[in-house]
């Protein structure tokens, strides 16, 4: 075998002129096509966020042969964070990497594809997203609302619904309880009564710190660890029977995107979904080593959300939705397409819970194993 694929360099080494020409034209036209695109997060370095967004420039890079190369910058080194998108949109940047939640200025419906209360499920929003409806929705709003297209690259595991230093015991603890909360869910919880404030993620531990909110809402547990929302917070709430999850995405400018070969819009599409199901699995590993270290170093309490608290929750939201998808035709395809999925699947959905249940262990249900 060796001594034929000798051959077969030699034979190649000895060819006409006409076949090394061509070799050098595939080259400079290989060569011709790398192009690096410079982007930027909506957070910073230390968040775990920034973190995945790392992970889908190397996948990008990857999966594109090198063809697409990242200049990848945290939040305010180019724009300020919370128009990464919009700056994208423009040009001024190739990409950038938000929550849908910043787009609500232009496509409030966006928020739906972000964390809203009552709404769908980590492993619930990829499977709509790809096989529901999800994806050509969110594509027609981002393009025709923000000139990006939008890649999904982070499933960001089950939110704690609330970090806390005060009980929830009832529904009245959510009057007047002074919390940061951003998106639908703010607007959700400050017609319910509570005295919402919108903070970036950098002043949330602070204001934490010094008693100028009494609770706050983010993301799941190994993504706020590591940023100290531990460190200022007494009782961990999560939600008694419907985990809610936003997306990370980022949004490309459309032109650019539009400008490149089928091959690597395949090739970059490929890598979206591979880094966006990748991130469960590695969100949901980091959450059970982040919260040991929550309960056993920073004396975290882990509780559940009453259930008479979720339930009236979740039902004033669903209220709140239906009543400003009257006004707001995008939302309303978002929850007709929710509802068609709902339809389609519904009566399998809790077979899912099932398939990946721990039960109150680990191992075998008697002894150390």
């Amino acid at each position: 075998m060796h001594q034929t694929r000798r051959r077969v360099l030699k034979t190649l080494a000895c060819a006409p002129g006409a076949l090394l020409v061509a070799g050098v034209a595939g080259r400079a036209a290989q060569a011709a096509a790398n192009t690096t695109w410079t982007g930027q997060a909506f957070c910073g370095r230390a968040n775990r966020l920034y973190e995945n967004g790392e992970d889908f420039a190397y996948m990008v890079e990857k999966y594109t042969d090198g063809k697409i190369k990242i200049d990848f910058h945290s939040a305010g080194e180019i724009v300020p964070a919370m128009q990464v998108i919009d700056a994208a949109g423009q040009g001024i940047i190739d990409f950038g990497q938000a929550c849908p939640c910043v787009c609500k200025p232009k496509a409030y419906a966006a928020q739906w594809f972000c964390d809203a209360p009552g709404a769908q499920s980590p492993i619930e929003e990829i499977i709509w997203y790809y096989n529901g409806g999800g994806k050509a929705l969110f594509e027609d709003l981002m393009h025709k609302y923000y000139h990006v297209h939008p890649l999904p690259m982070v499933a960001i595991t089950t939110e704690i619904w609330l970090y806390s230093n005060k009980k929830i015991n009832s529904i009245k603890d959510l009057t007047g309880l002074k919390m940061r909360a951003a998106g639908v869910r703010g607007e959700v919880l400050t017609k319910m009564g509570a005295s919402v404030v919108v903070l970036p993620g950098s002043e949330m531990v602070p204001a934490m710190e010094r008693g100028v909110i009494d609770a706050m809402e983010y993301s799941s547990i190994n993504c706020t660890y590591p940023l100290g929302f531990c460190d200022v917070t007494k009782y961990l709430y999560m939600h008694p029977y419907k985990s809610t999850s936003p997306i990370n995405f980022w949004g490309f400018n459309l032109d650019k995107w539009k400008e490149q070969p089928k091959e690597i819009q395949d090739a970059i599409e490929r890598a979206s979904r591979d880094a966006y199901l990748r991130s469960l699995t590695w969100g949901i590993e980091q959450d059970l080593l982040t919260l040991k270290k929550a309960v056993e170093e920073k004396h975290c309490e882990m509780l559940v959300l009453p259930v008479e608290v979720a339930k009236a929750v979740d039902e004033a939201s669903a209220d709140y939705y239906y009543e400003k998808a009257k006004k707001d035709p995008e939302l309303k395809r978002v929850l007709d397409s929710w509802a068609q999925f709902k339809k389609d699947y519904g009566a399998y959905a809790k077979w899912l819970d099932y398939f990946d249940m721990t039960g109150d262990h680990l191992g075998l249900v008697k002894g150390d194993s």
